[in-house]
């Protein structure tokens, strides 16, 4: 890719990170100053007022975390980096030149031979140094390379020098908070000395990551009345867990669990002096010598929060009584360090939050993003994600991005997290393999904390590993009206990282942003089906002149008649649904409109619906709320039966039939104030019928398992191809609904009553057909033109399928034509393939037109096209048929061999030259897009 391409794509990248990203801002700077010099070695050095110094906080190649632990002073001359940050001026550094001699060892030390120096300053002040290095004497960049180096360095620098403040107050928030845990530890040892007579010294140990791997145990506080025994306790420093090396290394391990069961209760030492003591001599010097030590501990993960250490300076054995009161003493000192030392960080979070919320947000995504960069942040977490829960197939998944990449909810820093699959939600009953932390935190809408996921992994427990550098995980659940709606998940690179004051944290935020992450679901939901529904009315061909109303065609007097139906009909029933704007008090005592729409199959009874919405959501716009969208929401009953029917326009109580998981509205209440699309409302059972009787009557309802009267207001349109009245006489449809649905009522004509329509309904067809189908160096508007016998041919023929078979004839004949000009003919050889008549003969005819559509596809794929562009988008369209994937899937797994994964490189549904996470991540869309909706 072009370097100019590779900046712009960073600097577009750049512009939608805030605050809260320094971690990707350092990243982007760090990628654009590699591509603009060659080089792989980078180091980011930032201005640190909480520390007084240049600390290094990105660094890429060779021993980086030697290097991050290396800091420079803010004013030196003993330092390049000092002096660039003081000067504002670049340099070139070489080993080879004079320079301090600070430098020249730091340069031997990590095999520097010569680096570019430049600051980082935004609004005319220093806030960082970037550097260059390579591991020869030459030139690190060229003076056209620095010129673009420090134009796009400057581009970043105001929003990193914003997220640099940010980070570092969150820094010194949590340095508040070890503070704050501190003094209060301080307090309850020194009550621990008063509480018992005979302890004369008492502290509290905690467990610390040191640099590398393991831990020790730091002394948070200690206390005694003898200042001088304090001052030698305290010059003990920090207790080393490696085995062997103190006491307490034969009951901890190096990273900070109790492995010796001993310890799972208090320890009582009778006699100091006959152990093996870290600093013995400084030990004996205290001359303590009877300790008794009180764990407290995560049951689950056997990690230390806290140790207690109460010592007397005489042998000395603590009484029950006495032991019992040390025992609730070190009880109430873990509650104070994980409880109070969090405080302030907690209440950065609800100020952090609220500010948030108080934002314009434009869209889900966006919003996500932020909230999981403050999560990211606040923790000091190392990566995250957020997943949204989603039905399919009548399981639940959470997802952070589709099978395309495009990221649905939110994760972040994705170099550590790049493809991330959708997950099961569920528990136990899940196969090892598809268990996840988010799927089981899903499942039982409770947070749960992974301390060590290579243990978890082993255990066949909740863990999928998207990086081998993650190592411990925290998940909490996002839950709007009982119901998870998605999953904060973050990680970090440390084992046992995550804390109780982390998961109160995460609840917080949860808590406080699930309504509003509800609402823009339910929001961008609305949007993408009222999208859905203008595609389908904004299409007009230059060609056709008698569009009436949207794009109905309109010769015929019967289609003139349905847009008259609609123009009188939208201006009374808009008037409703302002007064439901208003929550007018006389709704109470009126029923809900409706409309019922009849017609044979095809006929266009849910295109009658998309222009009647359009119509009304033309009105909404200018009347009620301009940037909005009147809610809207379509179902077939057919699809559903029996309690599922019911659940889907009433909602249903979790646990009220097997898969009712969680509670869940229904489309009616769903759609409150809006218009529902009931299609094939023939079909709906009994049950259905009764309720949406009485819902119709003064719009209340009881979800499926409750016993709660719920209400909403909408306009019903419902439809159907049945003929209702034979049905009622049949006694499979009530003859009360009935006449309640058909207060208002229009019947759709079939094709063949409405011939003056077909030869515009035509071209309309054929030139929407041929954008979709037309090749990059086709012209966009020279379609194919139907000939006069071409039409007359459509004109006269008995259409059984009305619309929809109109269509797939010219289909047909658009796939089969020799020439840009459509004749008789090849409208005759179409017909031949839908026409009604001798069924074993149309079969035959079907399965020719579906054999050489499929000969059609293989052959355009094997020319260079892919599997995406010519079946999954087309069938995605309704353009091709399942059968005619079937048969594509057939002869490529013919030619290819058995397995999905060959027939998916046949295909080209996975390129030769893809990664393995992109190869994987393509046989996955592959295999659902066949599996789940082609059934194959």
């Amino acid at each position: 890719m072009p370097l100019d391409t590779n900046l712009t794509m960073l600097r577009n990248k750049i512009t939608s990170y805030g605050k809260e990203n320094q971690g990707e801002l350092l990243y982007a700077l760090a990628e654009g100053a590699q591509q603009l010099s060659g080089n792989e070695w980078i180091r980011i050095y930032m201005e640190d007022l909480t520390r007084g110094a240049l600390s290094c906080v990105h660094v890429t190649g060779l021993h980086a975390e030697e290097l991050r632990a290396i800091s420079f002073p803010i004013v030196s001359s003993e330092a390049v980096v000092s002096s660039v940050f003081v000067s504002q001026y670049p340099v070139d550094f070489k080993t080879t030149t004079h320079a301090a001699e600070t430098d020249l060892q730091f340069a031997s030390r990590f095999g520097f031979r010569s680096s570019y120096v430049m600051p980082i300053v935004s609004l005319g002040k220093s806030i960082g140094v970037l550097c260059i290095d390579q591991d020869h004497p030459g030139e690190v960049l060229e003076a056209t390379a620095k010129s673009h180096l420090a134009d796009f360095t400057g581009f970043v620098a105001d929003r990193l020098d914003q997220a640099r403040i940010y980070h570092q107050q969150v820094q010194l928030a949590r340095r508040l908070e070890e503070y704050k845990a501190r003094e209060a530890a301080g307090m309850m040892v020194r009550s621990a000395v008063r509480l018992i007579k005979k302890v004369s010294l008492a502290s509290v140990l905690v467990p610390h990551q040191r640099e590398g791997a393991g831990h020790s145990l730091d002394i948070l506080a200690s206390y005694s009345d003898d200042e001088k025994l304090k001052s030698l306790y305290d010059q003990q420093g920090n207790l080393n867990l490696t085995k062997g090396k103190s006491f307490i290394s034969q009951y901890v391990n190096d990273q900070g669990v109790i492995t010796d069961n001993r310890l799972l209760k208090p320890l009582f030492v009778a006699d100091l002096t006959q152990h093996n003591l870290q600093k013995r001599a400084l030990t004996e010097s205290m001359a303590l010598r009877s300790m008794y030590v009180v764990p407290r501990y995560e049951p689950d993960s056997r990690r230390i929060i806290c140790l207690l250490n109460y010592y007397s300076n005489e042998l000395y054995r603590f009484t029950d009584f006495e032991m019992g009161l040390l025992q609730t003493h070190a009880e109430m000192v873990e509650r104070v360090i994980s409880e109070v030392g969090g405080e302030h960080l907690e209440i950065r979070v609800l100020s952090e939050i609220t500010d948030l919320l108080n934002e314009r947000s434009e869209s889900l995504q966006p919003f996500l993003t932020k909230v999981l960069s403050k999560a990211t942040e606040l923790i000091g977490a190392d990566t995250g994600s957020i997943a949204l829960v989603t039905e399919r197939d009548g399981a639940r998944w959470l997802v952070v991005e589709d099978e395309n990449g495009t990221i649905i909810g939110a994760k972040n820093k994705e170099w550590l997290k790049k493809y991330i699959p959708p997950f099961l939600v569920g528990g136990e009953e899940l196969n090892p393999e598809e268990r996840s932390l988010t799927g089981y935190v899903a499942h039982t809408k409770q947070p749960k904390a992974i301390a060590r996921v290579e243990m978890e992994q082993q255990a066949g427990g909740f863990h999928r590993s998207m990086s081998e550098l993650l190592k411990s995980e925290i998940a909490v659940p996002v839950i709007c009206d009982d119901e998870v709606i998605a999953v904060i998940c973050l990680n970090s690179l440390h084992n046992d990282y995550f804390r109780e004051e982390h998961r109160r944290i995460l609840q917080i935020i949860g808590s406080l942003t699930a309504r509003h992450i509800s609402d823009l679901q339910r929001i961008e939901g609305l949007q993408s089906e009222v999208d859905r529904l203008a595609s389908d009315v904004a299409y007009k061909d230059p060609h056709v002149s008698s569009y009436r109303l949207g794009n109905i065609i309109g010769n015929s007097p019967t289609s003139q008649a349905v847009v008259e139906f609609i123009n009188r009909v939208s201006t009374p029933l808009f008037n409703r649904i302002t007064f439901w704007n208003r929550n007018s008090l006389q709704e109470a005592t009126i029923g809900l409109p409706s409309i019922l729409v009849t017609g044979p199959t095809g006929s266009g009874k849910e295109f009658f619906f998309n222009n009647l919405y359009n119509k009304l959501n033309s009105l909404y716009r200018a009347q009620i709320n301009s940037n909005g969208e009147l809610p809207v929401k379509k179902t077939n009953i057919a699809s559903y039966s029996g309690e599922l029917t019911y659940s889907e326009l009433f909602g249903h109580k979790k646990g009220s039939f097997t898969g009712a998981y969680n509670d869940r509205r229904g489309i009616l209440e769903e759609t409150i104030g809006g218009i529902v699309f009931l299609d094939e409302i023939g079909d709906a059972d009994p049950k259905t019928q009764v309720q949406l009787l009485r819902f119709l009557d003064n719009g209340g309802f009881v979800r499926l398992g409750e016993n709660v009267e719920r209400y909403s207001r909408v306009l019903v349109v419902a439809a159907t191809n049945r003929n209702l009245p034979e049905e009622m006489a049949r006694g499979n449809f009530r003859e009360d609904l009935f006449h309640r649905l058909s207060e208002l009522s229009i019947r759709l004509p079939s094709l063949n009553e409405r011939r003056e329509d077909i030869s515009d309904l035509s071209v309309h067809f054929l030139g929407k057909l041929y954008r979709t189908y037309r090749g990059e160096s086709d012209p966009l508007e020279t379609p194919p033109v139907l000939s006069e016998d071409a039409k007359q041919e459509l004109i006269l023929h008995n259409y059984q399928g009305n619309v929809r078979e109109l269509r797939s004839i010219l289909l047909r004949a658009m796939f089969f034509r020799t020439k840009d000009v459509i004749n008789g003919d090849a409208i005759r050889m179409a017909i031949a393939g839908t026409a009604a008549g001798n069924l074993t003969s149309r079969r035959s005819d079907v399965k020719e037109l579906d054999d050489r559509l499929a000969a059609s596809i293989l052959e355009r794929i094997s020319g260079g096209s892919d599997f995406w562009t010519e079946v999954y988008e087309p069938f995605s369209r309704n353009d091709i048929s399942r059968e005619t994937v079937r048969v594509v899937i057939d002869k490529g797994r013919a030619l290819s061999g058995k397995t999905m994964p060959a027939v998916a490189r046949y295909l080209r549904a996975v390129a030769e030259n893809d990664d393995a996470a992109e190869a994987q991540r393509k046989l996955f869309k592959f295999k659902n897009f066949l599996y789940k909706t082609v059934k194959v």
